[in-house]
């Protein structure tokens, strides 16, 4: 239960701004033909002393949290290995994935945005590019895209 407050206690609830430039990302959890389980999607990037990790849940929140590894490894580790098993991630790259191997583990469902976070997971500027990146990759799905942009034809 530590590991839940932990988690609670430094997450920062992102406005509207988010939503409306990730609306492809906050759908992409809650339409079955994206995902058949509905899991909530994590973007993550860490480096040897951070980790951020931003959730879109189910229910529409966008989740921003932010830890040292230090912080982890004392107050959050049984969440971070239930939040490998049950969530869909997006690493940068497979030097990330390495390197989370290395800290915690591997999440069960993992994909790449093959690009790098060059400044590091702390930094927004960088992290919000990171994430147009992958907000573009749901973009292109058929399901999201129909609800983003309804044809005249199925308004009428």
């Amino acid at each position: 239960m530590n590991s839940n407050s932990f988690f609670l206690k430094r997450a920062i609830a992102r406005d509207a701004d988010w939503q409306v430039s990730y609306p492809a990302l906050a759908l992409a959890s809650s339409i079955d033909p994206v995902d058949e389980r509905r899991k909530q999607i994590v973007v993550e990037a860490a480096d040897d002393n951070h980790l951020r990790m931003v959730f879109f849940s189910t229910l529409g929140a966008i989740l921003d949290f932010e830890a040292t590894w230090l912080e982890i490894d004392r107050s959050a580790r049984s969440w971070l290995a239930f939040t490998f098993r049950w969530n869909r991630w997006w690493l940068p790259n497979q030097p990330a994935a390495r390197a989370l191997e290395q800290h915690a583990s591997a999440p069960t469902d993992l994909r790449f945005a093959h690009r790098d976070v060059a400044v590091g997971p702390t930094e927004m500027i960088c992290f919000r590019r990171y994430l147009d990146a992958i907000e573009q990759h749901y973009r292109r799905d058929e399901a999201i895209s129909r609800l983003l942009c309804p044809s005249a034809e199925s308004l009428a």
